[in-house]
């Protein structure tokens, strides 16, 4: 008959534990890695929310120049302010033409502006037009 030795244990180290400190390491480095995944995911989101609002925005800018195509009218060379709701949102847009050196054509800008104090666009956009004589 075989007899065993029992052994005993006297420290957390000999037992395949971890130490306090390697736990508090272990901690320290999962919320640094979680604070950066959460900061990525912040600017995803912000990224995507901006993406929208330019795609709205430049359909608004299409269908005021498509709206000016149909008219067949050239704007003036002062702005010209409106309004067109989209996707439960009011959208403000303003447009001017300015002379080309061809005076067969006139360039268009359109902006499109998040508010009605016209201060920063969401988009601009630039065409030229022809001008029937």
């Amino acid at each position: 008959m075989r007899m065993t030795k029992s052994r005993s244990i006297s420290s957390p180290a000999a037992a395949g534990g971890m130490t306090i400190l390697e736990v508090l390491v272990a901690m320290a480095v999962f919320a640094m890695v979680s604070v950066a995944l959460l900061s990525t995911m912040n600017n995803q989101t912000f990224g995507l929310q901006r993406l929208e609002e330019k795609t709205f925005a430049t359909i608004v800018a299409d269908n005021q120049l498509a709206e000016l195509e149909m008219r067949q009218t050239i704007p003036s060379f002062s702005w010209n302010e409106g309004s067109e709701t989209m996707v439960d949102r009011e959208w403000f847009y303003r447009y001017k033409s300015e002379e080309t050196q061809d005076d067969s054509f006139v360039a268009v800008t359109i902006q499109v502006h998040a508010t009605k104090d016209y201060d920063d666009p969401i988009v601009t956009l630039m065409t030229h037009l022809y001008r029937k004589k």
